[in-house]
């Protein structure tokens, strides 16, 4: 185990930090929405979809509409019956925004909401850091963390990719998860030497609670926007990141200082 241990400590330093949420969308405090079509067109639907980033036309109808370009810069496209066309308009970011629709308009707007007080979510961090640190009082209780902080991070990763439509799910998955994706399989590794009661438990909390801080790192965000790109409640994906972060912190920490007490790491 020692072997491993310069091996662990180059991966976590090397390694790319996993994107904030899948598919390069970022936390923000405006989203911008579909409030109709107007006049309606029968079978023909429109949202905006990827964390505001994309209007989304499907055309359930009988017959191709075209949607409108924007003063040259976006050519007017065709959609035939059957077909969902997803693309970036510049028109949708402004606060009430229209985009012709054969005869039609799809109407929208921007809504703009204030992000929470960042300090709340920072102390339910260092808490998290604080109990996961007094786990190493014994191995079974850094497992058991292990799985609970590891949870955390692969629903984050799970949910953050959820939220992104049009896109293969492994790869935004492998980019949402980033060296956190190496914890998962260590979290078994963790939990197999503590039921075979291993010293070797400790050192594996330790590093995937280090693996685990730098995955989370960039979602610090997440904790200052009120729109997060995740297939849930926002405030879930803020506690997610703050067992991430803090209890990976904690478990780095506490599983250190079990190794440092009883001075073995085999």
């Amino acid at each position: 185990m020692r072997a491993l241990l310069p091996a662990l400590v180059l991966l976590i330093t090397t390694a790319g930090p996993a994107q904030a949420h899948a598919g390069g969308l970022t936390p923000q405090d405006h989203l911008s929405r579909v409030t109709g079509i107007v006049p309606p067109l029968p079978g023909v639907t429109a949202a905006m979809v990827n964390h505001g980033t994309q209007l989304e036309i499907r055309n359930g109808g009988a017959v191709a509409i075209t949607v409108g370009g924007a003063g040259g810069r976006t050519a007017d496209h065709a959609i035939t019956p059957g077909e969902t066309y997803r693309y970036r308009d510049d028109r949708t970011t402004a606060p009430q925004w229209e985009v012709p629709l054969g005869g039609s308009v799809i109407k929208g707007r921007v809504d703009v909401v204030p992000g929470p007080k960042p300090l709340w979510w920072l102390l339910i961090t260092a808490a998290l850091a604080l109990g996961g640190y007094f786990l190493g009082r014994a191995r079974a209780l850094l497992a058991v963390g292990v799985v609970v902080v590891t949870a955390a991070h692969a629903w984050h990763a799970v949910g953050s990719t959820l939220a992104v439509t049009g896109g293969s799910f492994v790869p935004l998955l492998l980019g949402a998860s980033g060296v956190g994706l190496v914890a998962w399989p260590l979290t078994v590794v963790a939990a197999v030497a503590a039921v075979r009661r291993k010293p070797a438990t400790a050192f594996v909390a330790a590093v995937v609670g280090a693996m685990l801080v730098v995955a989370g790192i960039p979602d610090f965000d997440s904790f200052r926007f009120s729109q997060l790109p995740f297939a849930g409640p926002a405030d879930v994906d803020r506690l997610l990141v703050a067992l991430t972060l803090g209890g990976g912190l904690g478990l780095a920490a506490g599983g250190f200082d079990y190794l440092r007490r009883t001075g073995s790491t085999t």
